[in-house]
Parts: structure tokens; sequence; C-alpha cells
């Protein structure tokens, strides 16, 4: 009679605390599985495109999970991801993805989900912090670095919005006191009348230009000599005369020049000093 080879024993099996796991000719299983009393805990030689090796399954059963590596999906895709065991079964997880900068409500961690982006209080077992940003807003995708700059305190002016009709506008995302992001055209207020300074997709426009008699002409091109206006710089001449720092401009022939942006004496234009 011909003897049984032994199997090699890779760590006692986390189905039934009984057995051992050992490494077989298609994978690893539990030894006990065989007088069933295991429910069966097994791993196959091969998944999601990894080789499972003997120190893999040992990091499995020793830590519940492995490092994070490269595998891939039924379309042979590459992900990177760790393999769990959880609740005996072998699974997959994947790496979530935070974007540099805290939540403004709750001081939180962001990640970007599969509708856009949100807190890790906001997507946890028991959700404490509301804040979350759909992906696309007014027909337009916000961008990953676009969000960041939101979580920076320094949201800039975003072209590309669409009303419902169709009309293409422009717009700053701000958050309110409420935790919730909205679009603001707001600026700040306007130095030559006192009215609203409002971004669209050419200018920084006075709200009181129709407005029977004011009908306020104080308007900003958004590129001046080639240096598009930041919202930041924007209020820079209208709260304190003109910006902190000089800005790079271009002549017609292309030589650059450098001047900060200011508002004339009679506040009703910006000029270079």
């Amino acid at each position: 009679m011909k003897k049984e080879k032994s199997l090699s024993v890779i760590g006692k099996c986390p189905v039934c605390g009984k057995g051992n796991v050992v490494k077989t000719s298609y994978g690893y299983c539990c030894d006990e599985k065989k007088g069933k009393d295991c429910s069966g805990f097994s791993i196959s030689q091969r998944v999601h495109g990894v080789t499972m090796t003997d120190d893999l399954v040992r990091e499995l059963l020793e830590k519940g999970r492995t490092q994070e590596m490269e595998m891939t999906n039924i379309n042979g895709q590459p992900f990177h991801a760790c393999f769990v065991l959880s609740d005996g079964k072998l699974d997959v997880e994947m790496k979530s993805h935070f974007l540099h900068g805290k939540c403004p409500v709750c001081g939180g961690r962001v990640l970007r989900t599969s509708k856009g982006y949100a807190c890790e209080n906001h997507v946890s077992g028991n959700p404490s912090c509301d804040f979350h940003v759909t992906g696309i807003i007014h027909g337009r995708k916000i961008a990953e670095e676009e969000m960041e700059d939101l979580l920076a305190g320094k949201a800039q002016v975003l072209d590309g919005f669409t009303t419902l009709d169709g009309k293409a506008f422009s717009s700053v995302l701000t958050v309110r006191e409420d935790g919730k992001v909205g679009l603001e055209p707001r600026i700040t207020k306007c130095p030559a009348c006192g009215g609203n300074i409002l971004v669209s997709p050419v200018a920084y426009n006075c709200s009181n230009y129709k407005t029977p008699g004011i009908n306020c002409q104080f308007s900003v091109w958004r590129n001046m000599d080639g240096h598009v206006v930041t919202n930041e710089e924007m209020r820079q001449i209208c709260e304190e005369g003109q910006t902190k720092q000089p800005v790079e401009l271009f002549k017609m022939n292309g030589a650059v020049f450098y001047k900060r942006l200011a508002l004339s004496n009679n506040k009703q234009k910006v000029i270079k000093v």
C-alpha cells in the first residue's frame, strides 16, 4: 500500500480552529474539511492574478491581511489592494484614495468616492459628518485638484458650469455654515458703488451695472496682459487697493514684466503700478 504524502502545514484554520491549513496541489485548505468538522476554509492557488505562496497565506492567518500589492480584475486590468480574511473567507480590500487636506466641517480625511468626494466620517458605519460634494455640478466635473484648493481655503474661479437652459457661467466653490458645498459668484464688494462684484466667464463685474440710478460700470477683465486675475487678487484690489505681490504680465512682443494691479484714484478701473 502506497504511503500518503504528508502535506505542508501553514497554520491553524481560522474557521474551525481545530484543523491545520495545509498546502495542496490546488491551493490551501483546512485538513479537517475531509472529516466535515470544518465548513470549508480554502484558498485557490491563484487569486486576482496573484500566485498564493506559503508566506502570503501565513501572513493572512497571523495578521488577517497582507501588504498592498498589484492585482488584476476579470478583464485583466491592474489595481492595488490587499488580501484580508473576513469571517474566515478570503476577500479583497482596495485602498481608499484620500485627498490632501482636511474636512472643513470636522477635520477628518476627505476621500474620493463613486459619487464624488466625502469626509471619511460621512461614509463610515455610523456617519457623524455630512460633508460631501457631488463629482459633477451643473454639468461640470469637479477635479481633484479643485477640491484640494477648496479644502485648503484657496478655492479658485471655475468656468464651464451650465444652467438648465444651456447658458455657461463661472463661479467659486464655497463651504456654507451648514457644511454644504455650493456655488458663489460673489467675490467682494464693489469699490466704486458698494454693490457686489460677480465673476463671469470673461470679467469681474459690478452687480449694479443695470440698477436704475446707479448703472455702475466698474469691470475688470479676468485676463489682463496675459495674466489670469484670480478671485483672491480681485478681493485684494477691491478691499486693499492693490495686489499684495506683483504679477507676471506680458507685452505684445512677448516681453515679460511685473507690476501690481491696483485701483485707480477714482476707483473706477484697475491700473498697473
